[in-house]
Order: C-alpha cells, then structure tokens, then sequence
C-alpha cells in the first residue's frame, strides 16, 4: 500500500494543517486519523498524524506498514458511515481480525496498543441542475440556502436568473470540468421531449455522480426509462442510481414547492431521513400525554 511517511506532521502541526486547507480546496474526500492514546510497543505514538484516503494512500506518519491495513479497514468504515469514531488497535493475533465495531486485532506479535481516532472530510454537497426555467430558478436559490454548491447546465441560463449558482455551463459537453462523484446529485428539469432527456441521462450515466433526479411523471418516467433499456441496453441495476419522479410528497404545485419537494428529498437521501412526518417517526407528545392521563384513570 502507497505511503508517503516524509512529513512528521508531529513535528509541524503548519504544514498539516496547509495539507488540509489544500485537500478541502480541492474537493477530496479523505479522513484525518491521529493516535490518541498508545501503550506498550507501538511504532505511532500519541499525536501521530496523518490523511488517508478512500484508495488506500496515507499521508503522515501513523506506524508504519504494520498498522496500515487495519487503519484502512477502520477509516473506510468511518467514510461509508459519515461519522467520526474512535478505534482501537490491538497488536496481536496472526492475521487482521476486527473483534468488534470499534476493536481490531492487527496481526503483529508487537503486543502494543493503539486508540485512533477518526474524521471523515467530505467534499461540499453538489447539485448539478440541467435546465432552464421557473423550477431549476428556485431549486437554485433552495439548495444554496441549504449548503449545496449549485452547478446550472443550459444554453439559455444566465447569473441574473442565477444569482446563487456557482457555476454555470452552457452543455454537458462542458461537464468534463465539474466533480462528478457520490456527493453530487444531478437533477434534470428540462421537463422537455422524451428524446433529449434521454440523452442527458445516457450523459450523466457514464459519470460517476451519485443520483440524477428527473422532474416527471410517473407516465412519462416510465416511457424515459423504458427507452434507456431497450434503446440504449442498460440494465435495470445500471438505472438505479435514477429517481423519477424526483421529490418528497408534500402536494407541491408552484415552481417553489416543487424546488423544495426536490431539495428534501436530497437532503432525507444525505442525512439518512425517512421523509415523513416527524410527530409519525418521533411520536405524537399530544397522544403520549393523552395515554398516559387516561391510565391513571382507568386504574382508580
């Protein structure tokens, strides 16, 4: 596995945190691990730095090749989650066993121990929005307000319509330069002829963006979808990353509503949320109160 242990970041905490400010910059997705607590033989000490990257590179010093495989196990779990944990590495064993959720045996007769703990950094959330009208105005404005960087892709779009995007193309053709990655939902509201937004989803399909939402009916998602398999060949695993109709029911009819029907579905998908009413999921107060006056009455 790839190491660069040339920076002692222990020994410059600056050129750490510019190495940060410079991934952040760029839009990786990495995890910053620092060793919190060792005790017996361990090569990584406590304040052992380093980033770790989801392909498997580190970058610091965190013990050397004997620690770096449950190091990986352990931060591509922390990545997948989204939430920061605390590991601990146990050297011994004779192959890398992970014991529990947090504890692994690392397979190195060194008898140390390490505690590291692990923060995911992701890229900021990304909407890449294809289309050009009142709907893909107000999804603009929404998405910004709600922590996505805001991409418009149409030949017609303009700042003044856009004020909050970050950045406007006028093709796909000029997608090439946009970050195409998991954190990045596409949403087409060309809401236009089955043909052309059959060959923007043929588009985005072959990037690795994490969902494209279509703003359609069930009728004419299905007729999209259709084509996509029978014209195109794909098949119906390669199409799941599509979701059409895109939005969360909440009986939108404007331009606006329909946005943030849109934007709360993406946000449910980010955070983990059910879409539903939050008195059906974290329960009604006022028919908790209800039961539990008439408890005591049934029972005098």
């Amino acid at each position: 596995m790839p190491t660069n242990q040339g920076i002692r970041f222990q020994e410059n905490m600056g050129d750490f945190a510019e190495l940060l400010s410079k991934l952040v910059k760029e839009e990786k997705e990495f995890a910053v691990v620092m060793v919190i607590r060792s005790q017996g033989s361990t090569a990584a000490k406590v304040g052992a730095k380093g980033i770790v990257f989801p392909d498997g590179r580190i970058l610091g010093w965190l013990g050397g090749w004997c620690a770096e495989n449950a190091i990986m196990t352990a931060v591509m779990d922390a990545i997948e989650s989204g939430s920061p944990k605390i590991v601990r590495l146990v050297m011994q064993g004779e192959d890398l066993r992970k014991i529990g959720e947090d504890y692994i045996e690392v397979g190195t007769p060194c008898g140390g121990e390490v505690d590291i703990y692990i923060e995911p950094v992701y890229p900021k959330p990304q909407i890449v929005i294809v289309g050009d009208n009142d709907v893909s105005r107000a999804l603009s404005k929404i998405a910004k307000i709600v922590g996505f960087k805001v991409v418009v892709v149409d030949s017609l779009a303009v700042k003044q319509n856009y004020p909050d995007a970050d950045l406007i193309l006028r093709s796909l053709k000029d997608i090439a330069s946009v970050r195409m990655d998991r954190h990045t939902f596409a949403v087409l509201t060309t809401m236009g002829r089955v043909g052309i937004e059959e060959e923007i989803l043929d588009t985005l399909l072959k990037t690795d963006v994490g969902l494209i939402g279509v703003v359609s009916s069930v009728r004419k998602a299905k007729e999209i979808l259709g084509n996509l398999i029978k014209k195109k060949g794909y098949t119906p695993d390669q199409l799941s990353r599509i979701r059409a109709p895109i939005g969360v029911d909440i009986g939108s009819l404007s331009p606006e509503e329909i946005a943030l029907s849109i934007v709360s579905e993406l946000v449910a998908i980010r955070r983990g949320g059910s879409g539903r009413f939050l008195v059906e999921v974290k329960g009604d107060p006022l028919k908790s109160l209800m039961e539990e006056i008439e408890v005591p009455r049934k029972n005098k």
